[in-house]
């Protein structure tokens, strides 16, 4: 379950990136969703879609940014986070990252003809600080499955939305990766940690991700 959880998110979150014209041009994630899954969609169809460094490099550099790596990674870990120093915190999030971009990059050319139905109504707290944007994503040749659900949670940053959390069909990637996490922790501490995302991003590089 683990396993396909995580190839589900992130193969598909990268939908969900903002990019810096669509935060400028309208600072509701419901449009900045729409949008830039448009954007993403249309860098992945180039080349007759092929999964060239180019394009790759393209489509991380319009959606990374404005994801939020460190707080996504503090959830992720919990609290063990607080356990960790700032040089730790600092190469536990670059660590996590890493593994999220490898994961997802080698393989991302198949859903160039993906279909992104996000939903209009988002899901705001209370306070208007955080926003749930759903949305379904569906395939070519899926047969009678049915369209995935993915749910990104933003956040409102001094610098503006940020996305911090992705659920595919309810189930959280931060609480999916923080089970795993604390596994790693009980064995070998912090520092156990960040060697076991060391290893696993060594294991990408060596795959060619």
């Amino acid at each position: 379950m683990l396993k396909t959880l995580n190839s589900l998110i992130l193969k598909l979150a990268l939908l969900a990136g903002l990019s810096a014209p669509a935060l400028a041009a309208n600072d509701s994630p419901v449009e900045m969703v729409r949008e830039t899954s448009r954007q993403v969609l249309d860098l992945l169809k180039k080349d007759d879609g092929k999964n060239t460094r180019q394009v790759r490099a393209q489509v991380e550099a319009l959606v990374l940014p404005n994801f939020d790596f460190k707080r996504m990674t503090a959830y992720a870990i919990g609290q063990g986070w607080r356990q960790a120093d700032a040089e730790q915190q600092a190469e536990l999030t670059r660590q996590f990252q890493s593994l999220l971009v490898r994961s997802y990059s080698s393989t991302m050319n198949r859903f160039k003809n993906a279909q992104v139905d996000v939903k209009p109504n988002a899901v705001v707290s209370p306070d208007g600080r955080e926003t749930t944007v759903k949305s379904e994503v569906s395939l070519p040749n899926s047969g009678d499955k049915k369209p995935v659900a993915i749910d990104y949670t933003f956040y409102k940053s001094p610098q503006g939305w940020k996305v911090y959390n992705v659920s595919v069909e309810g189930l959280s990637l931060i609480t999916t990766y923080r089970n795993q996490f604390n596994d790693e922790i009980r064995k070998g501490g912090v520092d156990g940690l960040i060697k076991s995302l060391q290893d696993k991003n060594a294991a990408l590089v060596a795959k060619g991700a």
